[in-house]
């Protein structure tokens, strides 16, 4: 095709001269010397294309297709399957040698070290010191750097800019105390300059791990942004898609349109693992990030072929492992996987993978006229709990030996519980009535979630904290407080205080862990002002409004309470989707104290 292309221009250039030679120009005379021209074509630098393959038939379940009868649109993922202190503890005692940051950049593009800069990073002792911690605390539950050769020795690579980035937050190194600011922001820099400039596997797993740092410090636009450029590179350069098209099942796909290849196939195990864990914390990202602020998620169920991650030890052999393909648990029908042969990173990701379809189903609308399908929503939201019961029930959560990633994979299905049955649980008009068997499930998941932080506290929450887990543990309190309330309690739950000190704690660490903190104090106070008689009028307080709203996800209840604004005039709500059985009379005293329901609005986002 090259040699095609290039004697087409020959003879176009052929052409030309012959052309400028017969018309007469006055002045010197014209000449064109091709070899001091160098063509340019966008092909010259194309590497060899992948073919495209359809997505596989639906696996089919009753669960499944109670979902497909509700709701399938085109545009939308469905929440059901579609497809078959600084110290140690956490992943153990840390190795330098077992570790290596480097891969192949591709084909034409940037090498990991082409943005080198003295100036940016600290002191070389420095940088091996935020490396070790690093590996102890933040790898075990973002374990995506393959474990063969040390790479602990500068020039530092573009890898390298971001674990300093994402590090400094343990460091408690005097030397860098009063510069930790300035270098996280050089070394952010660094990485999305790269990130820009090159499409590689290093800047992908640099731009990964800039993004663990970015939700962990705030849910705002910066992090949006990081989000967005990460999928889409995740999907550019075909991470979500195995390389061997025979490995999965079903006949082979007529060809389709042939799409071109930014980087070459993996040159060994290792890097062909590291590319299969790079897409999975994407995916985790992905989910997490969807779900706390209501959006689409960037990389749709129907366009994952992907085989889970493997263990860490097979990782290390160097020998080529197939582990089995990913399919949502509700497809495998409650077949469990073998912890010998997948890490603990696949139940992190069947967890969201519930957690995700979860917030698909509530983020469709519902006609408030269509009975059938206000009770099909409901239907299906308990028979998805009883999944999701039964799937922590037949994992061995006991096992995983990191504790940090136990956490997240603990916190995410609580929160899969609490976001499932929350909105029924306290459904419009009620005045806090018990709606069952919601309330119970979110009790027990809420204390469950309290308990669990509790105990982490032993751990210490340099080994146990994680923006994931802190996301867990705010949906759990956010209940919590919802319940007291709404029951005229006097005072909020004891776990409710458990848990909002657990996060005043891990707020040392993770910045978003103050903000929830922030918000769910100022509620507290504000309820226990109107309750002394400090308060001076009867509208709702902005401070509780918004917790009792549970349509608000994370993002928008911090953003909403940025400012002590004491007292506010709610919107007036929007009927269209609202749940038949919560439109009743009596609307217009809907946001007395006691009668604001929750989940009122729009959709039942957590």
């Amino acid at each position: 095709m090259l040699e095609d292309r290039m004697r087409e221009y020959e003879e176009r250039l052929s052409l030309q001269e012959a052309r400028l030679s017969q018309i007469p120009i006055a002045g010197p005379s014209f000449s064109y010397d091709r070899s001091q021209t160098p063509l340019s074509d966008p092909l010259m630098s194309a590497g060899p294309s992948n073919t495209f393959n359809p997505p596989l038939p639906p696996g089919s379940t009753p669960l499944v297709n109670a979902l497909t009868t509700l709701h399938n649109p085109p545009s939308t993922s469905n929440p059901f399957p579609t497809d078959p202190s600084p110290g140690s503890g956490g992943g153990g005692p840390f190795d330098p040698a077992s570790f290596n940051l480097s891969a192949s950049p591709g084909i034409g593009m940037a090498s990991p070290s082409s943005f080198l800069d003295p100036q940016i990073l600290p002191p070389d002792d420095i940088v091996r010191d935020l490396l070790s911690l690093f590996f102890t605390h933040i790898h075990p539950w973002a374990p995506i750097l393959s474990p063969t050769m040390p790479d602990f020795k500068p020039p530092w690579n573009i890898v390298h800019h971001a674990i300093v980035a994402v590090t400094l937050r343990l460091s408690k190194d005097p030397r860098i105390a009063t510069t930790k600011d300035l270098l996280k922001q050089r070394a952010k820099q660094q990485v999305l300059a790269h990130a820009i400039e090159s499409t590689s596997i290093s800047s992908v797993q640099a731009l990964a791990l800039l993004a663990l740092d970015l939700i962990g410090s705030e849910q705002g636009p910066s992090s949006w942004g990081i989000l967005a450029l990460l999928t889409r590179s995740a999907v550019h350069l075909g991470l979500a898609k195995e390389e061997e098209n025979s490995s999965w099942a079903g006949p082979a796909p007529i060809p389709g349109l042939s799409r071109t290849s930014i980087i070459p196939p993996p040159a060994s195990w290792h890097e062909d693992e590291s590319r299969r864990r790079l897409f999975w914390l994407i995916y985790c990202l992905d989910r997490y990030a969807c779900v706390a602020t209501g959006w689409d998620f960037a990389l749709p169920d129907s366009d994952i072929k992907r085989r889970l991650p493997c263990t860490d030890q097979r990782w290390a052999l160097g020998e080529w492992f197939q582990a089995p393909q990913f399919q949502s648990w509700l497809v495998r029908d409650g077949y469990p996987l073998d912890m010998t042969v997948v890490s603990p990173m696949a139940f992190l990701v069947e967890a969201l993978d519930l957690l995700g379809r979860s917030h698909t189903l509530q983020s469709q609308p519902l006609e408030p006229g269509d009975l059938r399908a206000v009770e099909g929503r409901k239907e299906i939201t308990l028979q998805l709990t009883a999944a999701a019961k039964r799937w922590m029930a037949g994992i061995p959560i006991d096992s995983i030996e990191q504790t940090s990633m136990r956490l997240m994979i603990q916190a995410a299905h609580y929160s899969t519980l609490l976001k499932l049955n929350g909105n029924y649980a306290y459904p419009a008009l009620s005045n806090g009535e018990a709606k069952e068997p919601y309330v119970t499930t979110c009790l027990k998941s809420a204390h469950a979630m309290a308990a669990i932080a509790d105990r982490a506290r032993s751990v210490g929450w340099a080994n146990a904290s994680s923006p994931v887990f802190i996301w867990g543990c705010w949906v759990a309190a956010r209940v919590l407080f919802v319940h007291s309330f709404l029951n005229h309690h006097t005072q909020p739950d004891e776990d409710f205080n458990t848990i909002v000190s657990c996060l005043r704690e891990q707020a040392e660490y993770w910045a978003l862990a103050n903000q929830y903190v922030k918000l769910l104090e100022r509620a507290k106070r504000k309820w226990l002002n109107s309750l002394s008689g400090a308060g001076t009028s009867t509208s709702l307080p902005d401070a509780i409004h918004v917790l009792l709203d549970l349509r608000r996800t994370a993002y928008s209840a911090v953003n909403t309470n940025t400012q002590e604004t004491p007292h506010v005039s709610p919107p007036d709500p929007d009927l269209s989707h609202l749940p038949a059985w919560a439109v009743q009379p009596g609307l217009g005293d809907l946001y007395s104290w006691f009668d604001l329901p929750a989940g009122l609005f729009q959709s039942d986002t957590m």
